[in-house]
């Protein structure tokens, strides 16, 4: 599923690249994105937050019908991991893809708040020393959220954003994520 995911990401941002000489007749904004994400797992009545880097990619309508109507698509690799009681977690992939809903009265300079809904690809690794090698699982199913985003310096195309997430949600496990970073919007 993680490949599946990839591919879409990196045409996405080949797109938006390519299209930056045409962008004057597609009515589409492209951003890129860097996140430092603080993740909290809830699984078996433990707690556990590693911590993953998360590479982003999007677009967005940004008149007519569509206005305020985007796509986004996202991969993360891991930073740490976490340690409780002896059991050691880590996110060691995560993937996801996006729609993105915005206000389409936003203007450059405000604050910009977007609700995300999607679908996200999860791969945890647990270690318990008892049980000798670690043991991977990809947890992957319905994925919301709402991302900031606020200028950095006024007329600069740099953004802070922090986005908060429900990566995946079951009876045994949740995976929740809350990010900080910089976004370039093109």
């Amino acid at each position: 599923m993680c490949k599946q995911l990839v591919k879409p990401l990196g045409a996405l941002l080949i797109g938006a690249f390519a299209s930056i000489s045409v962008k004057a007749e597609i009515p589409l904004d492209f951003n890129v994105s860097g996140q430092a994400t603080y993740t909290l797992i809830k699984a078996g009545g433990e707690r556990f937050s590693p911590t993953l880097f998360l590479f982003k990619g999007g677009l967005e309508f940004d008149e007519g019908l569509l206005d305020g109507i985007g796509l986004q698509g996202v991969v993360g690799v891991p930073m740490s991991n976490d340690d409780k009681h002896g059991v050691t977690m880590e996110i060691t992939e995560q993937t996801a893809a996006y729609i993105t809903l915005t206000n389409p009265e936003y203007q450059e300079g405000d604050l910009k708040i977007s609700v995300l809904l999607g679908y996200a690809s999860t791969e945890l690794e647990t270690h318990l020393p008892r049980l000798g090698a670690p043991f991977k699982d990809t947890f992957s199913g319905f994925s919301y959220g709402f991302s900031l985003q606020d200028p950095i310096l006024e007329n600069k195309p740099f953004y802070w954003s922090l986005d908060c997430v429900r990566s995946y949600n079951d009876d045994d496990l949740r995976v929740d994520g809350c990010g900080l970073g910089v976004t370039y919007a093109f």
